[in-house]
């Protein structure tokens, strides 16, 4: 029972890595909604953990950008999703480098850290497809555990 829970409804995560600071902490626990994409699709500004392709052994947490069908593209230091520039509060430093417009291809994703200089997401690995996310963080609902 516990290894089905684990694997499909919620497990435990750490943050081992600074691309999601300041709203992530390295070193923080954060419980990982495992089912929520099942009902519903991701959507922008929503956290997550994902494997960068189908293969790939390390989960990364990374937010959502850009969602399937819009056009991307990065320059003077700012994101543009269909010819606006997207506001992000949350991103600290320029978005670098520039880049597109590109279109997301359908059931995939465009999602980068927080921490823009010190993050590898899609700019380095692309688009995310549905099927390679874990399941969603959400600290405004979930206490880290420490």
């Amino acid at each position: 029972m516990f290894f089905f829970f684990q694997q499909f409804v919620v497990s435990v995560s750490i943050i081992q890595e600074t691309s999601m600071f300041p709203t992530l902490k390295h070193g923080e626990y954060y419980l990982v909604n495992k089912y929520i994409y099942h009902l519903t699709p991701p959507g922008r500004g929503e956290i997550v953990a994902l494997h960068e392709t189908d293969y790939a052994p390390d989960s990364y947490v990374k937010r959502v950008i850009g969602l399937s069908g819009e056009t991307l593209q990065i320059q003077e230091g700012a994101v543009f999703v269909n010819g606006q520039q997207l506001i992000e509060p949350y991103a600290i430093g320029k978005t670098y480098p520039p880049m597109g417009p590109i279109v997301i291809g359908k059931n995939s994703y465009f999602v980068m850290g927080d921490n823009r200089p010190d993050s590898y997401d899609s700019r380095h690995f692309g688009q995310v497809r549905l099927k390679n996310f874990e399941g969603k963080i959400d600290p405004s609902k979930w206490f880290p555990l420490r």
